[in-house]
């Protein structure tokens, strides 16, 4: 049994016995329970939730194998929208929007990258380091190309960034090349990724719909107190630590 998207549902059983002992915190005594009822216990969540039972999905407020099934097949990989209505499911080759009462999209076939042996030249889209849209209309996904390569294509140079539209069923290319492994989505409507560098290290990149730009490490002398932590302390300068002959301590 898995549970998608967060444990709601808990059934607690207690077998046949004389007494149920509790023992409370204030009380040194313990009280005895003889005959309790009822034995088994049933919980439900404030709100329904995607879950898997063997190789059945489900959406309910409990995890109840009698609910109805949405969709049958092993899930290799998943998200749950945000608004919580809908859950990408990666099973059989195959990834699928899912929604709290029936399957509502078969978007496209996928694989993996880390297939062996990799099927040269072969387009696919990736089975996993798909992400919602904020208003749960779209999915993004990375559509990638197997090629002969030293380990993994993590940061492959033929990756795409590509989106599919819920509603129309469409799939529309957003950014080529995306050689990136893993991106967010901004507050607004932008995409940031990571690519890697000549000198093996990871650039920071902002994509806004029309162009990439890179994100520079900002000098610490440049950030406001509004955006330092909480707990952040100044501590005071003390010449000797200059030269690496002191050091502070939070």
């Amino acid at each position: 049994m898995a549970v998608i998207g967060g444990v709601a549902g808990v059934f607690i059983a207690i077998g046949v016995c004389a007494a149920l002992t509790l023992f409370f915190a204030t009380v040194g005594v313990p009280s005895n329970i003889v005959d309790f009822d009822p034995v088994v216990f049933r919980a439900t969540a404030d709100t329904e939730f995607f879950y898997s039972l063997g190789t059945q999905l489900k959406y309910s407020d409990q995890i109840d194998p009698q609910a109805p099934t949405l969709m049958r097949g092993q899930t290799r990989n998943f998200l749950v929208s945000p608004d919580n209505k809908k859950i990408a499911v990666v099973a059989n080759g195959q990834l699928i929007v899912v929604g709290t009462a029936s399957i509502l999209r078969q978007v496209t076939a996928v694989d993996s990258i880390y297939r062996e042996p990799k099927p040269i030249g072969r387009q696919f889209f990736r089975d996993d380091d798909f992400q919602w849209s904020k208003d749960s209309k779209a999915l993004y996904l990375i559509r990638d190309e197997y090629y002969g390569s030293r380990g993994s294509q993590l940061f492959s140079s033929k990756g795409e960034l590509w989106k599919y539209d819920i509603e129309s069923g469409s799939l529309q290319l957003i950014l080529k090349p995306f050689k990136a492994y893993s991106y967010f989505l901004g507050v607004k409507s932008g995409i940031y990724f990571s690519t890697p560098t000549e000198s093996g290290d990871l650039q920071l990149r902002y994509f806004d719909g029309n162009g990439v730009t890179d994100i520079g490490r900002p000098n610490a002398s440049n950030i406001s107190p509004e955006k330092l932590g909480r707990h952040f302390v100044e501590v005071p300068h003390h010449p000797a630590w200059e030269d690496g002959g002191g050091s502070a301590s939070g």
